[in-house]
């Protein structure tokens, strides 16, 4: 084996390896960590309503991605989840309850969304395994 073949095999395959592997942990880790930090600095509430649902198809299954408005001090906020759900839990219309940083009232989850998070733990375990 020459030395372009070890170069290769002792050092570019396994850091492109460990790189994607880290890539995957991070998100993982990530959302975890948003998903906990608003929790702890969204501590105002108010009412919102559902105003759209986008859906994809990924292989058999459909994922589903509400898009709620909320107001706060006159302001009207509209966010767009982008961790979606293979259960459609709201309907166009739905009136939810919105927490929300006071500080920074862009940042808010809905009370009771429940996101699927098989795959963020898939990403944080297969990553780390890769890494």
């Amino acid at each position: 084996m020459g030395w372009f073949e070890r170069l290769m095999f002792g050092v570019v395959f396994p850091f492109v390896f460990c790189s994607i592997g880290g890539f995957f942990a991070r998100q993982g880790y990530l959302h975890f960590k948003t998903k906990k930090e608003k929790k702890l600095r969204c501590l105002s509430q108010t009412e919102g309503k559902i105003v759209s649902i986008h859906s994809m198809r990924m292989q058999r299954r459909q994922a589903y991605f509400p898009t709620y408005e909320y107001g706060v001090n006159g302001e009207e906020i509209s966010v767009e989840i982008h961790f979606g759900t293979t259960v459609c839990q709201y309907q166009r219309g739905d009136q939810v309850k919105i927490w929300y940083d006071p500080n920074d009232p862009k940042s808010s989850y809905i009370d009771g969304y429940k996101e699927d998070t098989v795959s963020s733990v898939g990403c944080l375990i297969l990553g780390s395994i890769a890494v």
